[in-house]
């Protein structure tokens, strides 16, 4: 009764499970229609290592360094079968196959939201060719003029190639192995399409392919953009473009001064008892340090006094 209540109450829509372990897994159930999770592991000090040799080193031969959530503990994921809602945050590596496999098999999926931990990079002698998608950012849904669109991918695995720069990629290719890896399971629903309706990113390099291909049409509703994401040739195809919601990120919330009154000084007390025992620690503590000075004090009076009679008795 205990896990099953653990895992009703967390990983839903306002409250994520931080710091998502592998062996959590066993406490959700497979039926549930929201989940939620944190895959963002904070690194701890005192286990970095001086050693370059260590830091680089993979912890379970899947390329995954240590410190990061692994692609392979990710896969239970694909075992659900009624979401609804599907929100991965604080990612530090791409786990896209099986995000977009755990899509395919979940006719009910219509909300995806995927954020990455790192804003992506892209190659200096290319980025002038791209646009970040930032508070200023519009998507000109009135245009007609063809937007260049190339693969930017690295083999299907979520992240750009090399050649690009480095980061989050929405791949195209990836979801495409994500329905090949699920063929035998696909509901009819999702033969053609991703069932997604609502689709919110973090940090990732978006062009048009993807809602040209794997995007349904009469489905897709909104597309939203956060953090720092870069525009390598977003577009929508004809029937979506008028129909489809584009979000670029909120600007920050202006600075304001704050008025007389909204900042209160608060003094916390001390327990009576610690109270008491802190100021009879300071008592002895002044005390001894009164003797002290009373016995240096009593010291120089009396060479003083001793200096004063030196010359008397010199004269004698």
């Amino acid at each position: 009764m205990g896990s099953q209540q653990v895992s009703i109450d967390l990983g839903g829509l306002q409250k994520p499970i931080s710091n998502f372990r592998p062996h959590l897994w066993r406490l959700l159930e497979r039926d549930r229609e929201i989940l939620n999770l944190d895959l963002f592991w904070p690194i701890k000090l005192d286990e970095e290592s001086d050693d370059d040799e260590d830091e680089e080193k993979d912890d379970n031969g899947d390329g995954d360094p240590k410190g990061v959530f692994p692609f392979k503990d990710l896969k239970p994921l694909k075992e659900f079968r009624n979401l609804h809602y599907l929100q991965l945050n604080g990612m530090m590596r791409s786990y896209q196959p099986l995000i977009w496999a755990t899509c395919w098999v979940n006719p009910n999926l219509t909300k995806v939201r995927l954020e990455m931990a790192l804003e992506p990079v892209i190659c200096e002698d290319i980025m002038h060719k791209y646009r970040k998608i930032d508070p200023n950012w519009i998507y000109d849904r009135l245009s007609d003029t063809p937007v260049e669109c190339e693969y930017l991918g690295s083999h299907g695995n979520g992240t750009l190639h090399e050649e690009f720069g480095e980061g989050e990629y929405l791949d195209q290719q990836a979801m495409k192995a994500g329905q090949m890896d699920m063929v035998q399971a696909l509901p009819v629903e999702n033969m053609r399409y991703l069932p997604i309706t609502h689709l919110t990113l973090m940090n990732f390099v978006v062009d048009g392919g993807p809602f040209f291909r794997w995007f349904d049409p009469k489905k897709l509703k909104e597309i939203t953009f956060l953090g720092d994401c870069i525009d390598a040739g977003f577009s929508l195809p004809r029937e979506m473009k008028l129909p489809v919601r584009v979000n670029s990120p909120k600007p920050p919330p202006p600075a304001r001064w704050v008025r007389p009154g909204e900042v209160k000084l608060i003094d916390i007390k001390r327990p009576k008892a610690a109270t008491e025992k802190a100021e009879s620690d300071n008592a002895s503590t002044s005390a001894s340090a009164s003797g002290s000075a009373h016995g240096s004090a009593g010291s120089s009076g009396l060479k003083g006094k001793l200096s004063q009679m030196m010359p008397k008795w010199a004269s004698k």
